[in-house]
């Protein structure tokens, strides 16, 4: 999904938690739930990746959400 789409689906409360999780190792994507998961995507990627977890904050901190989950089973400390 589109940071558009979710910036949508916030303004409606259709998303009640969001995750950032480590998905290889090193990179971190943003899962927002509600009824469904749904990933932020780039336009080039699936999903979108954060090579710092901190940019990743950001990025949900944009999309007017106070509060996230971050999972650190598949991160590799380097």
């Amino acid at each position: 999904m589109s940071i558009e789409t979710a910036k949508r689906l916030v303004s409606v409360n259709a998303v009640s938690r969001v995750a950032i999780e480590c998905f290889d190792g090193r990179r971190w994507a943003i899962v927002l739930r509600g009824r469904e998961d749904f990933i932020l995507r780039s336009a080039r990627q699936d999903p979108k990746a954060y090579a710092k977890i901190e940019t990743a904050l950001a990025e949900v901190r944009s999309l007017g959400l106070r509060f996230a989950e971050v999972e650190f089973s598949k991160w590799q400390r380097e």
